[in-house]
């Protein structure tokens, strides 16, 4: 049991190190992109010509102030426990010709990591506003001069809506939280004073190609989807916690990556799908065009582009009346009930026509729903062979005489370097030359020399001891006893 214990306890700390280490990397991280950013920024998109970042010591104190409360005094804890650093960060503006400089920010960055949570062994929760107004207090101390514009608290483990409350309220510090996201990105909120300056741009920690590679991961989780109905914008932008309009530049910016993406406008609402047929290259579009133009036949790529399309409109057809299949089923379950518990002939005709009236409607329904799965089953079918036909043409394959020659040809080959290698297998040239064999006698004169003064070096040294063995083995056997048969008679 105490083996098992102490295996337990072992098990704990370990886990208890491995979530304090995930925090102070996200703490590292975020402190390496913020000072980055500041630095990319600085003398063309922020007003500042340049920026002085300062160590502070707004998060030591703070944990140290945590681990006093709960009397852990262990100096190497306070080293291994998240939110020690915090930095400012002071953008300042030369003025007179560059014979002055005066700040024209500052901005205070601290990851507000959950504490007792880990001293305790607890499970980590979203940071509350209690911790984030304690945060606050401490800049309220600084003489006027000194105080932040502008504060960046950072959570691994988030925030409650009660601490995202206080983004943009009435105060002198503008508050900005930021949290990761589950698909890699960063969830940033930010006043919406501050949202319409450039200031905005030193939050953004994601490039373009890192949110095309979230767009990406979100678009193949929700794959069946996109092959089928498509996924609107609104669900996409929700999805990356990106605006509409950066949203719609980005699936933009997909569609020319991939050929195979493709955006619907249906009602208002924009729709992205994906085609199993793209185009061959970004010039064939233009191609297509000129043919369009022309009113020629259509390439097969266009036409699977074109009945993905259909398919994708009949497929959000047939997802909302399967919504309504499912409505009107539950009102039928629930009229068959309340009939069979009615008390009276009266309620039960009530039920009685109601249920008619559900089931007459969802006979409809599912004969739209019929009609709509057919045709896709139909448009399905058909570019299925579109694609299969147009992906055996794109894909040059050699002809049976071609194949047949040069099989010829390789059998050749073959058959001459059989021949070749016998030929110089009979005449490969292998006798010695003279030299060579007497070189190869003084060899094994020499080993027979070795040999012969090993052996004499050996019966020289077991001469004496295997004449003391004889001797040595008749002393140590006892004499023989008498017989019985050569003993004399018994005395009587």
């Amino acid at each position: 049991m105490g083996v098992v214990a102490g295996r337990l306890g072992s098990m704990t700390t370990l886990t208890r190190m491995d979530e304090g280490s995930r925090h102070r990397q996200f703490e590292d991280q975020f402190q390496r992109q913020l000072r980055n950013r500041a630095r990319a920024l600085i003398g063309g998109v922020l007003p500042a010509d340049r920026v002085l970042i300062e160590s502070m010591p707004d998060g030591v104190d703070t944990v140290r102030a945590t681990l006093a409360r709960l009397e852990r005094y262990d100096r190497d804890l306070l080293e291994r426990l998240p939110g020690t650093q915090s930095s400012q960060l002071r953008f300042q503006r030369r003025v007179l010709g560059g014979l002055f400089s005066r700040d024209v920010a500052r901005v205070r960055a601290q990851v507000l990591a959950p504490l007792e949570a880990l001293l305790t062994e607890r499970p980590p929760a979203p940071v509350g506003r209690e911790q984030v107004l304690d945060a606050l207090a401490r800049y309220e101390l600084l003489p006027r001069r000194e105080r932040p514009s502008a504060a960046v608290f950072a959570s691994p483990t988030g925030f409650t809506p009660e601490a995202l409350a206080l983004v943009g309220a009435p105060g002198g510090v503008n508050v900005i939280l930021v949290s990761p996201r589950d698909d890699g990105g960063w969830d940033v909120q930010v006043p919406s004073g501050l949202r319409r300056t450039p200031w905005a741009r030193l939050l953004e920690f994601e490039s373009l190609d890192d949110r095309l590679a979230r767009l990406q991961y979100h678009l193949e989780k929700s794959a069946a989807l996109l092959d089928s109905r498509g996924l609107s914008l609104a669900h996409v932008a929700e999805k990356l916690g990106l605006p509409r309009p950066q949203t719609e530049e980005l699936l933009r910016r997909a569609c020319r990556a991939d050929s195979r993406l493709m955006t619907v406008v249906e009602e208002g609402q924009v729709y992205v799908c994906r085609s199993p047929l793209g185009e061959e290259s970004h010039a064939m579009s233009i191609w297509s065009r000129i043919r369009r133009w022309l009113r020629l036949k259509p390439t097969a790529a266009q036409r699977v582009r074109e009945l993905t399309g259909q398919r994708r409109s009949l497929e959000q057809q047939r997802y909302e009346l399967d919504r309504r299949i499912a409505e009107q089923e539950a009102q039928e379950r629930e009229a068959l009930a309340q009939g069979a518990t009615a008390r009276s002939d009266a309620e039960r005709k009530q039920v009685a026509g109601r249920l008619m009236r559900v089931r007459r409607d969802l006979r409809r329904v599912r004969s739209q729903a019929t009609v709509f799965t057919q045709q896709i089953d139909i448009l399905g079918t058909h570019i299925h062979n579109l694609t299969l036909a147009e992906q055996g043409r794109r894909t040059e394959l050699p002809s049976g005489d071609e194949l047949a020659r040069q099989a010829a040809e390789a059998e050749q080959v073959v058959s001459e370097l059989a021949a070749n290698a016998e030929l110089a297998a009979g005449i490969e040239v292998g006798a010695p030359t003279p030299a060579m064999e007497a070189e190869e006698a003084a060899i094994l004169a020499e080993f027979e020399q070795v040999a012969q003064h090993a052996a004499q070096t050996k019966a020289a040294t077991a001469g004496p001891a295997e004449e003391r063995e004889p001797a040595a083995a008749a002393r140590a056997v006892p004499p023989a006893k008498p017989s019985a048969e050569k003993a004399g008679p018994e005395p009587g």
